[in-house]
């Protein structure tokens, strides 16, 4: 049974003859009656009769004609939310990243796409490794990526900015002042598992500066690293948009300041309600530094 029988079946009987039918499918005559005929021999039953006030539905038509018109509004309307996500009017947005992202930098994101798409539904899902996070999107799981930039991409990217990170321990020293190589020797340093992506980070931030941490504790979670450090256990790397607004008395700069690049990616130009997306982002004042304004000799993880 096509779909196309059915469209021909509702054609006849809403037209009330085949003549009629075949002149509004624009098709001819011969071939709607063929594939009545075709449809009907696959029933076993006969749909339509001829009568002398011209074409009834027979019992098995009526039973058959409620389920033929609810596949075709069914089959119309699956092709018009299609048509509405291809064309950006509607539809979900799937959005890949990882932890720190999701909580740091995304949120005020959020905000603003639900009050320009109310309809359309932001579905973020985070990774605690970046390299997860690019898997992930080869393997067509999301929409769009926020994340550090991917190495050998063949798809589009466009960057969002830099985030810094910062050093957390107890308060005690002045908060503007800058951690320098000597300190960071001599600290206890609260480390991540290796399945944590800030892992990666403090080990290209201490290859960077020449220097290796010596681990009291390692922990898979940015926040559970932040607590251990304010309550004096060591010191942690963190993502500076990780850190509470109460908290910024613990953290400091190091040198002249080690920053992540953040990027916008997919594996294939991004459908129109991502692309709408990946451009609010871009458009969006987020707690990102422009390539232009990093420090003089800042690192860059």
């Amino acid at each position: 049974m096509r779909l196309r029988q059915l469209e021909y079946f509702l054609a006849v009987w809403e037209s009330g003859s085949f003549s009629a039918a075949a002149a509004r499918l624009y098709v001819s005559q011969p071939s709607l009656s063929q594939q009545m005929r075709l449809l009907e021999k696959e029933l076993g039953a006969q749909l339509l009769e001829r009568g002398r006030h011209g074409l009834a539905l027979t019992p098995a038509g009526r039973a058959f004609l409620p389920h033929a018109e609810r596949v075709l509004r069914a089959v119309g309307e699956a092709a018009d939310a299609v048509h509405q996500v291809v064309e950006g009017r509607s539809g979900d947005v799937h959005v890949l990243t990882v932890r720190s992202i999701a909580s740091g930098i995304l949120p005020p994101s959020a905000v603003r796409w639900h009050s320009l798409f109310p309809t359309a539904v932001l579905r973020v899902h985070d990774f605690s490794h970046r390299r997860a996070l690019e898997e992930a999107v080869r393997s067509g799981q999301g929409d769009i990526a926020v994340g550090p930039r991917p190495e050998l991409w063949e798809g589009p990217v466009v960057s969002l900015g830099y985030e810094e990170m910062v050093l957390v321990g107890p308060a005690g020293r002045d908060t503007g002042s800058t951690v320098e190589l000597d300190e960071l020797v001599a600290a206890d340093w609260i480390l991540y598992e290796p399945e944590q992506g800030m892992s990666e980070i403090v080990g290209r931030t201490a290859t960077a500066l020449g220097f290796t941490p010596r681990a009291v504790a390692r922990t898979g979670q940015v926040a559970a690293a932040l607590l251990f450090a304010m309550e004096g256990l060591g010191v942690a790397l963190v993502p500076n948009n990780a850190v509470p607004g109460g908290w910024i008395q613990h953290a400091r700069r190091i040198g002249p300041g080690v920053y992540r690049e953040i990027v916008a990616y997919s594996r294939s130009t991004p459908t129109q309600l991502a692309q709408r997306y990946r451009d609010l982002l871009i458009a969006l004042e987020l707690p990102l530094t422009s390539a232009t304004d990093l420090p003089a000799r800042a690192v860059r993880c």
